[in-house]
């Protein structure tokens, strides 16, 4: 079974998450999806990209407590550092992407958005947000230096050390997505984002792209190791399971 869709609209790619209602990230999915972000890459025939759903209830909700919560140490650390790994592919790909933002993107699934360079949001029940602190375990070094860069240190200090989920507006007013659309609106204002991004001479705009994400880069290569360690002892501490368990019933 396929957890990523992809559908071209002429240039631009639309990767679709397809992994149930809620898109919880498993090891499958990471893969999958960080192939797909490799191929895209190296292809010549895609100039652009949007990452969406395939429901409008769930973007995605984070990683899949249920299933890595019985994971080994071992397991569970390669996992982490893989989904990091997908993150900077993602960050970095020196392609234009979107992300349309049509159901829920919350903790994981709000780490996946803000990997993106720009977050169009669909108005209506949605909610975006990094609530890994009421969990027990830590924002990873990497998004959180994105999230600095996308709204300021202050916003992205409130949104970490509060934990808490944002409508559309006010994600908005905060500078964590750049646009709200109404539900039938929001595929076709992405893509056309995309569309228009795509047409800028590719090397000049792969040039561009590297010199603003390269900094953040380097220095999440440099820690990559050391933040996975603190994740990974903070997920097995005896107050992140309690919690993360607690949060199982919401799966």
């Amino acid at each position: 079974m396929s957890f990523v869709d992809v559908e071209m609209f002429e240039e631009t790619a639309v990767i679709r998450l397809q992994r149930g209602e809620k898109n919880p990230i498993n090891d499958e999915l990471v893969k999958e999806l960080s192939d797909t972000i490799k191929e895209m890459k190296k292809s010549l025939e895609i100039n652009s990209i949007v990452l969406a759903s395939s429901n409008e209830r769930f973007f995605s909700i984070g990683l899949d407590v249920p299933q890595l919560i019985s994971y080994e140490r071992s397991e569970f650390r390669k996992f982490i550092k893989d989904f990091n790994l997908l993150c900077l592919d993602l960050y970095t790909i020196p392609k234009p992407t979107v992300a349309a933002i049509n159901g829920h993107a919350v903790a994981g699934g709000c780490v996946l958005a803000i990997c993106c360079d720009y977050r169009y949001m669909g108005i209506g029940k949605k909610l975006i947000g990094l609530n890994e602190i009421k969990l027990g375990v830590s924002v990873p070094y990497l998004p959180h230096m994105i999230l600095e860069q996308i709204a300021g240190e202050r916003i992205a200090t409130e949104m970490i050390y509060g934990g808490e989920f944002y409508t559309p507006e006010k994600a908005f007013e905060m500078g964590i997505v750049d646009g709200i659309f109404k539900s039938d609106e929001l595929l076709e204002k992405s893509v056309e984002k995309a569309k228009n991004l795509g047409k800028m001479p590719e090397k000049a705009f792969a040039t561009v792209k590297e010199s603003r994400t390269e900094s953040i880069k380097s220095r999440a290569l440099e820690r990559l190791e050391k933040d996975v360690d603190v994740f990974v002892e903070l997920w097995f501490s005896d107050e992140a399971q309690k919690r993360l368990r607690e949060a199982m019933k919401k799966f």
